[in-house]
């Protein structure tokens, strides 16, 4: 009699078990190949246009900032602030170095700027070549997922990769988001957290909106 209550209970076990393994997600892709295709389509990237909102924290300091970004191989970067603190000011970014073109009445005297000059770092001390697709794709290279989501956001289907514990030159993080655009394997959000009294807290996000891909860029832009 005990052999066979034991038997029904292994059986109803593997039954359960059986119904948890069909609700976990599947999906027809792996994150090796998520990976391999995020780092194709950045290879074959000549061009690189989007809006770009960016958000930071850093202890009580919040900055909301959206840019025009163009982006040109191998490190071009020029950014114009359409809403935000010094709004229509430009800086560009090449060879480590950056132009900085403020805007409003001192428009006409463009400055030349070390990488990490205050007046060019974000209020976390992040770099302007660091609000890149490069970087993204150096974190997914660098650390493997916790987990694989799939959302639609900004219209677009996405895989969102969720990457725990990790860092960057600055920083240590509980958890980085990042969201691939299905179709096209293109980063186009990435979100920080750090650990704030056992809670994950978001203190940088980035969203490129309405991009482009390869699109036709005058050289001309990146000299101010």
């Amino acid at each position: 009699m005990r052999k066979i209550r034991f038997i029904k209970y292994i059986i109803l076990l593997l039954f359960v078990l059986t119904l948890l393994g069909t609700n976990k997600p599947s999906f027809a892709i792996s994150y090796e190949e998520i990976l391999q295709k995020t780092i194709s389509s950045y290879k074959n990237l000549k061009t690189f246009s989007c809006i770009l909102e960016v958000y930071n924290k850093a202890g009580n300091n919040e900055e909301n900032i959206t840019y025009e970004y163009y982006f040109q191989k191998p490190d071009k970067i020029r950014l114009e602030i359409m809403e935000g603190k010094d709004k229509g000011t430009i800086i560009v970014y090449q060879n480590g170095r950056v132009r900085y073109k403020k805007g409003g009445v001192l428009s006409f005297i463009p400055l030349s700027l070390n990488v990490d000059d205050p007046i060019v770092l974000s209020i976390r001390r992040g770099r302007v070549n660091e609000l890149s697709l490069e970087y993204i794709v150096d974190i997914l290279t660098k650390y493997n997922p916790q987990s694989i989501k799939e959302v639609n956001i900004l219209g677009y289907s996405c895989y969102v990769i969720e990457i725990g514990d990790s860092r960057d030159r600055l920083y240590n993080y509980s958890l980085q988001r990042i969201y691939i655009e299905k179709n096209n394997f293109i980063p186009i959000q990435l979100e920080q957290y750090e650990n704030t009294n056992g809670q994950n807290e978001l203190v940088h996000r980035r969203v490129y909106k309405n991009f482009k891909i390869n699109p036709p860029i005058d050289e001309k832009i990146f000299n101010i």
